[in-house]
């Protein structure tokens, strides 16, 4: 594929001083967040850990965890409110019917958490902004209102659209019911005093949905730059995954969901089994169980598949790796997606194979940061496993061509400070409807 420029995300940059970026405070209302683990978590987790840092005060709303399991984790409580300090935020956590998968107990674990979220976000401080998550519509919309009935500054994060994607993958046919999810949407979008995109497809897909150029807000995906640096390997990765003397590991670290297409991984696993590689799959999902089947049908012993763990332990294993693996299933709905896989691997001074025809293998290619493959394609996948082990000094070089672009780009400090300024900009000429009251947290 070619390597197209990534187009530079046109957004209102402001001089404001750095100091307003701290004394405000924010209510953050997302069904997923740490201890969980996911794209979403790791980004979220980010944004509050970054905005506690510069002073501001934090209240988190979400769901007890549950996710990717379907199960609340052991451990927590299933009272239907409940609340502690984490990190310096105060974090509330609320009862939700726990599953997974699709169906109706998936569509019964997004309205539960819209409603209950009112019940978190009813006993939070008043504060100045209310970030709501925007993953699915049942979970956002309650949100939304509540805060605008309190007259409080709402800002929606958008990192899928989800209305668009349930009727490309056939969940709900396009009619009636669609119609008037559509409606819902916009109206939501439409109420919100910022709508702040996560990739720049997203973008473009918000404003044909209405959204103004006023309200445009952006906040891409970053990376943790201390956690996820490049060093020195730890010889005990090698002996814990069980690898043979003189194997190359290639590590995915992420959901394993229908998105990702990690059928592509077993077919390049397929093709090297006799070759010394060995992928690393790291994570759960809705698709992990008939992955690790079909694994075991096929008798990969090149491939092994492990249970979440930390980011820590991420940043650990790829120091001992090869490259890190991105991966995204062909369609015309996923175009729009940048494969949050790619940051931490990117910022460990590693290069990345990039498995899909996206943004993220746009920017990928246009950073000079990796290989990127055909989607779905297992035959390709493994060609460019084969070149990073027969030129390990080009390998470096896109490597150290990635860690460079997250210093210039993608740091969660940076980012973050980005996205407070436009936020500060939003505040200054009043856009929206809602009143400035309580700026600061109340007491």
């Amino acid at each position: 594929m070619g390597s197209h420029a990534v187009r530079p995300c046109l957004t209102r940059r402001v001089r404001v001083n750095r100091k307003s970026q701290g004394g405000n405070s924010f209510t953050l209302v997302t069904q997923y967040f740490p201890p969980e683990r996911g794209a979403a978590q790791v980004r979220l987790g980010s944004i509050v850990a970054d905005l506690v840092s510069r002073g501001n005060s934090v209240e988190v709303v979400t769901a007890l965890p549950n996710y990717p399991i379907g199960k609340i984790f052991p451990g927590w409580s299933h009272r239907p409110l409940q609340s502690r300090s984490e990190n310096g935020a105060k974090v509330r956590r609320v009862w939700v019917w726990a599953s997974m998968g699709s169906g109706l107990g998936r569509i019964l674990n997004y309205l539960s958490f819209g409603v209950m979220s009112v019940l978190g976000i009813g006993s939070a401080h008043r504060s100045h902004w209310v970030i709501v998550e925007y993953p699915t519509l049942f979970g956002a919309l309650p949100a939304v209102v509540f805060a605008k009935l309190r007259r409080q500054r709402v800002v929606i994060i958008v990192a899928d659209l989800w209305v668009d994607s349930i009727v490309e993958i056939g969940t709900i046919p396009d009619g009636a019911l669609v119609a008037l999810l559509r409606r819902a949407e916009r109206a939501m979008l439409g109420k919100a005093d910022a709508v702040t995109a996560v990739t720049e497809g997203v973008r473009d897909a918000l404003l044909l949905k209405g959204v103004t150029t006023q309200q445009m807000t952006w906040l891409p995906n970053g990376a943790d730059t201390e956690m996820f640096s490049p060093g020195p390997e730890d010889p005990t990765v090698r002996a814990e995954l069980g690898c043979a003397s003189g194997e190359y590991l290639f590590l995915y670290a992420g959901t394993h969901g229908y998105v990702h297409g990690l059928e592509v991984v077993l077919d390049a696993a397929q093709e090297l089994k006799d070759e010394p590689v060995r992928f690393v799959l790291v994570g759960g999902g809705s698709e992990k169980e008939s992955l690790q089947e079909l694994a075991s049908t096929r008798g990969l012993r090149n491939v092994t598949f492990l249970d979440p763990v930390p980011p820590q332990e991420v940043a650990r294993m790829l120091r001992s790796c090869t490259a890190g693996l991105a991966t995204v299933r062909e369609g015309d709905v996923y175009r729009t997606i940048r494969s949050a896989k790619m940051l931490p691997t990117m910022s460990s001074g590693l290069p990345v194979i990039y498995s899909g025809d996206d943004e993220g293998s746009r920017l990928v290619a246009a950073a000079g940061a990796g290989l990127v493959t055909a989607p779905g394609d297992g035959a390709d996948l493994a060609k460019a496993v084969r070149e990073m082990i027969a030129s390990p000094e080009k390998a470096a070089a896109l490597g150290a061509a990635g860690r460079n672009w997250i210093e210039a780009n993608a740091s969660w400090h940076q980012l973050v400070g980005n996205w407070l300024e436009q936020l500060e900009q939003i505040d200054s000429v009043g856009a929206g409807d809602t009143a400035v009251a309580n700026k600061g947290a109340s007491k």
